[in-house]
């Protein structure tokens, strides 16, 4: 019997800091005016919604015991809309 094992990686913070200014370094943005857009909404699985909040709060040295559906952070002056 064949076992399927599947490992669900978490995302992480510094993946959307890296994606943020990845953004507002591109070649478009710098030299040729593309606009950055000012939100960007990204839908997670209960699982990446819990833990990418626990670390952000955690950043913010603030209280991770009430977490919430939706939240949002900036990231390089574009907004971070999380929610499920």
């Amino acid at each position: 019997m064949k076992s399927n094992n599947v490992i669900l990686k978490t995302t992480t913070l510094k993946e959307f800091v890296e994606f943020a200014y990845s953004i507002k370094e591109m070649e478009e943005v710098k030299n040729n005016g593309f606009p950055v857009p000012k939100t960007i909404t990204f839908k997670l699985d209960d699982r990446n919604l819990k833990s990418l909040q626990k670390e952000i709060l955690e950043q913010k040295k603030m209280s991770s015991s009430e977490l919430e559906d939706e939240f949002e952070v900036e990231l390089y002056g574009i907004t971070f809309k999380f929610s499920k």
